[in-house]
């Protein structure tokens, strides 16, 4: 149901939802394959602390805790309410926990607006917003904190720390994200399945991230808005970058989602959404990758507040496919001539003979890490470099280990310019070992070039955005 705005009563219960010191659990199951089993699996595997109160009228104990009949008759204050039971039976427990006075409620069951039952879901909403209960859902998979040790939810993984908040609609690419977060070293503060948003939307939680000091950038996955100005209005409010994608506007899509979310998209055009992320401030991902790519940069690295960005690569190709990528995307690197008088030359005297100090300034694929520190040593500290990007193609004679320590230990030494750092390496396992490094100390690093200029692209668009408030 539509909002007009972030509602500031809801914001301030959303530290239940992510951090409660109790939760009962309704559908509590002592059978494995059944979600109430893998809610509290998932808080006990991941450390929570609070208090588990399973809610299960056929059993005793659950997981070894004592079972209640329902929400009211825990002896014990409640602060969230994870519901996992038959569509039919969610407005009782909804009473039970209006009565319980519980903190808010977090709906997982399915079976709502999505397949026809709009009126049901509608009558759920307005009751909890009549007794002031903010609910999350209907029709998601949960939420966590790799932070706070919390995970709660039917979700496999926890991911690690990080500065991304991920706010999704869809629980298959939460779940997607969070699968890979470990593997690919992409950190997150907290992570949101919104499901059919009945209640608690977008802004409510784009509001709490905008005050949660883990969290660096949101990222915002999209199968429609119900509410577009309140939308706009929290992600204005906000004073962090904010990545948005929004899926489900072809035409077929228009109706996938809504039978995945219960989002309506019928009247509503790519063009209406370029304008309302536009307004809000918030830059668009077009593809699932660039979505990850550009929300970790931006969560690790300041914006880019200039486009006199200098490219160091040992790899002619490599430089070849970033400067073709930034003039596509409408940024166009500058020679270094154009950028800094000097330039060149200083960088020339660490470089061979053969190399070229153009921009990209290839310094060749013998170069050595001594060769490397040098060229990006003068090109972050002239005053007219606005970034860097950096390329390491993993021949037999450059050193890649060695490369990535140097690039850290310049990173660390110049931060305090507010310079953007983004690295690149093609190559085997070798580099995807840089990458992980690289991420590991807040430098967004990448497999190829398209995604190191999309990163830094969005770096230039934040700068940009900040210009302009």
């Amino acid at each position: 149901m539509k909002v007009n705005r972030s509602r500031k009563d809801v914001v301030d219960n959303l530290q239940y939802a992510l951090n409660p010191k109790s939760i009962a659990v309704v559908g509590a199951s002592r059978y494995n394959g059944k979600v109430g089993f893998k809610v509290i699996e998932g808080l006990l595997n991941w450390g929570y602390k609070g208090k588990i109160y399973p809610v299960n009228p056929r059993a005793e104990k659950v997981h070894g805790f004592d079972a209640y009949p329902t929400v009211q008759d825990i002896p014990h204050d409640v602060d969230l309410v994870f519901i996992a039971v038959p569509a039919h039976i969610v407005k009782s427990v909804l009473e039970d926990c209006v009565a319980k006075k519980a903190k808010i409620v977090v709906i997982a069951t399915s079976a709502f607006k999505e397949i026809g039952r709009g009126d049901l879901q509608n009558q759920l909403t307005q009751y909890c917003r009549d007794h002031k209960l903010p609910m999350i859902g209907p029709n998601l998979v949960g939420m966590g904190s790799p932070y706070l040790h919390f995970n709660c939810g039917f979700i496999p993984y926890l991911p690690i720390e990080g500065p991304v908040a991920m706010i999704s609609q869809s629980g298959a690419n939460l779940l997607a994200a969070l699968g890979t977060s470990q593997k690919d070293h992409f950190g997150m503060s907290f992570f949101v399945g919104l499901g059919n948003k009945a209640d608690v939307d977008f802004c409510e939680f784009i509001s709490y991230a905008g005050v949660d000091d883990n969290t660096k950038c949101l990222a915002v996955y999209i199968e429609g808005l119900d509410s577009p100005e309140a939308f706009i209005d929290a992600c204005k409010s906000v004073n962090k970058p904010i990545v948005t994608i929004k899926v489900g506007g072809s035409k077929i899509g228009v109706k996938a989602a809504f039978a995945h979310t219960a989002s309506e998209n019928e009247g509503t055009t790519d063009k209406f959404y370029d304008e309302v992320f536009e307004k809000a401030g918030a830059i668009r991902a077009t593809t699932w990758q660039e979505f990850l790519d550009v929300s970790l940069a931006l969560g690790l690295q300041p914006p880019l507040q200039g486009d006199n960005i200098v490219m160091i690569t040992n790899g002619g190709g490599s430089g070849l496919l970033s400067c073709d990528h930034f003039e596509r995307c409408g940024l166009p690197l500058h020679e270094l001539s154009e950028i800094s008088p000097g330039l060149a030359g200083r960088i020339r005297a660490y470089m061979p003979m053969f190399g070229s100090p153009l921009n990209p300034v290839d310094i060749s694929g013998t170069a050595s890490p001594i060769q490397y520190k040098g060229a990006f040593h003068q090109a972050i500290r002239d005053p007219k470099v606005h970034g860097i990007l950096g390329s390491i193609c993993p021949t037999a004679v450059t050193d890649v280990g060695a490369v990535v320590d140097i690039v850290i230990e310049l990173h660390e030494m110049y931060k305090h310019l507010n310079k953007p750092f983004i690295m690149e390496c093609q190559g085997g396992e070798e580099c995807q070992e840089a990458i992980m490094k690289l991420r590991d100390h807040g430098i967004p690093a990448y497999p190829t070039a398209e995604q190191s200029v999309n990163a830094m692209i969005a770096l230039y668009k934040y700068g940009q955005i900040k210009k302009s408030k």
